[in-house]
């Protein structure tokens, strides 16, 4: 998500994806962007997978340990309050900032006792015959949302571009809930996963459009997680409902948006 908010930031895309940390990070340093709509949501995008080498069995049994997660991204976020809900101080555990790509290595390696990763990382590192692991938790209660974004001058200069891309977006989430197998071919082919793999992930993500108040209050409060844990500059505030733009999806499927006008 960062990565593809960087790229729409430097000009080299018109829109990206990014799901609600990743737009929270992005809102400290510019806020020339809007959220156009939320396309699907999930609990197993991230999860928490540990070896059993490690004498690990249980989010205690973390405290004193090396776990590899890419800071400042919704995967640390998700650590965060896996461990808080289990009465873990995650000042506890010994993070080791590590690129999703290499956790599977990492852990394999020993160079970590644990990673909380994204998919499909994750299901590899949970389905790897390379090293014995278990899954502490694949959600801990916390629901992603996934978001599509556009920079302000292109919602200006291109809006009839942008409800065409909504329309199309909405006719292939269409596809997938009618037609899941063909949906599900289509990702195996687009991404070359494994097909166990997209039916699992398939299986758990529900797509759908929409845009209602829920997510400027899951963006504050990502934001306020980063500023307490050192991790944004303390003191700047935005105001989320700022960083949503209802008016495209509203032309397009009106009962989709849950904002005031």
């Amino acid at each position: 998500g960062r990565r593809c908010l960087k790229l729409m930031a430097a000009g080299q895309a018109d829109v990206g994806t990014a799901a609600e940390t990743a737009i929270a990070f992005e809102s400290f340093e510019r806020t020339d962007f809007a959220v156009i709509a939320t396309f699907s949501s999930t609990s197993s995008d991230v999860a928490l997978v540990a070896r059993r080498a490690s004498g690990i069995s249980s989010a205690a049994e973390l405290v004193g340990k090396r776990v590899g997660v890419a800071k400042g991204t919704a995967a640390q976020y998700f650590l965060d309050t896996y461990l808080l809900t289990h009465n873990v101080d995650p000042k506890g555990i010994e993070v080791v900032d590590l690129p999703p790509e290499q956790s599977l290595d990492a852990l394999v390696a020993g160079k970590v006792d644990a990673v909380s990763v994204f998919q499909p990382i994750a299901y590899a590192a949970a389905h790897t015959k390379r090293v014995d692991t278990l899954v502490l938790s694949d959600n801990g209660g916390y629901k992603q949302t996934f978001n599509l974004v556009a920079q302000n001058a292109l919602l200006k200069t291109r809006r009839q571009d942008v409800e065409k891309l909504l329309r199309a977006i909405s006719r292939a989430n269409d596809l997938i809930r009618t037609q899941p197998r063909r949906a599900e071919a289509i990702l195996i082919s687009r991404l070359n996963v494994e097909p166990a793999f997209a039916s699992w992930a398939m299986q758990r993500t529900h797509v759908t459009l929409a845009l209602d108040d829920g997510l400027a209050r899951i963006l504050q409060s990502q934001a306020n997680w980063a500023q307490r844990e050192g991790s944004a500059p303390k003191g700047r505030t935005v105001d989320f409902r700022t960083l949503i733009d209802p008016a495209p999806l509203r032309a397009v499927l009106p009962n989709a948006v849950g904002l005031p006008r």
